[in-house]
């Protein structure tokens, strides 16, 4: 009985003093890719900490789980420094939330508190399409109304600054139609305004822009090729060199022309 009694007393001492070592936490909100030396906040001030102990008690940065220490401590000042770049999308990809925890720990007698930054997204990052040129195939029969995806740009960054539309360089045959899918993401189709002529113009080429809404709006473009099959819309024409004789006529070549030409030689009779 007595040493469940010790053993009950030593963990409620262990609580009491972890209580005691965590006086709280401080938050502060920052834009990504702050420079090295930038001031993050002050430390002393926030906490109510003694800035003429914050030597003497060894006042510094710690990080939980032994994680990357982005932070240092100005004890002559109290101000919180970027020590390393805080890169948004290396740490939190695409989560709507990001936050570096770090710990400022003083001793004599040990105290600890947490920190907690939040790391807000900046438009550091261009739409860029999967590849540098979109290749389409479509028949010279495609009927005006027709609509052909296009694939989607991406955008490292989040919110407004993401991609928010898409614009089609000028032509006399295409228009663009954006559309939204899931949330916040958006796509083009190219929709066709003309009809299209092999015999005419058997390819096309112009510009797509995907564009974000960051300040300054950064931009991306791909090229789009239009192939134009052919249809089978031109009926064979026969072209004649004939040779008349009184009331005999002689045909010596006749040409039937489509895409390919046939020639066909009769001998006179």
């Amino acid at each position: 009985m007595n040493i469940f009694r010790d053993v009950v007393r030593r963990g409620l001492a262990f609580i009491v003093l972890f209580i005691h070592l965590v006086f709280g936490d401080v938050s502060y909100s920052i834009p990504e890719e702050m420079k090295r030396g930038s001031v993050v906040g002050n430390i002393a001030k926030d906490l109510g900490l003694d800035l003429g102990t914050l030597s003497v008690r060894k006042a510094r940065i710690e990080t939980e789980d032994n994680g990357v220490k982005y932070c240092s401590l100005n004890v002559k000042t109290g101000t919180l420094i970027v020590e390393e770049r805080m890169d948004r999308e290396g740490l939190c990809e695409k989560r709507a939330s990001c936050v570096v925890k770090q710990e400022v720990v003083l001793e004599n007698p040990l105290e600890l508190h947490r920190i907690n930054i939040h790391i807000q997204d900046i438009n550091d990052n261009s739409p860029q399409f999967k590849e540098e040129s979109i290749k389409l195939e479509i028949r010279e029969s495609a009927m005006r109304g027709a609509t052909f995806l296009l694939d989607e740009a991406h955008d490292a960054d989040i919110g407004d600054n993401a991609v928010r539309g898409y614009s089609l360089q000028e032509n006399d045959y295409f228009k663009l139609n954006v559309k939204s899918k899931g949330i916040g993401r958006k796509y083009g189709e190219l929709v066709l305004d003309k009809e299209l002529d092999r015999e005419d113009k058997n390819t096309i080429t112009f510009l797509l822009t995907a564009f974000d809404g960051g300040s300054p709006q950064k931009s991306g473009t791909v090229v789009i090729h239009v192939t134009v099959l052919d249809a089978n819309d031109n009926a064979p024409v026969f072209s004649q060199v004939g040779n008349n004789s009184g009331s005999r006529q002689c045909f010596t070549n006749m040409t039937a022309t489509s895409l390919f030409n046939v020639s066909v030689v009769f001998p006179c009779l």
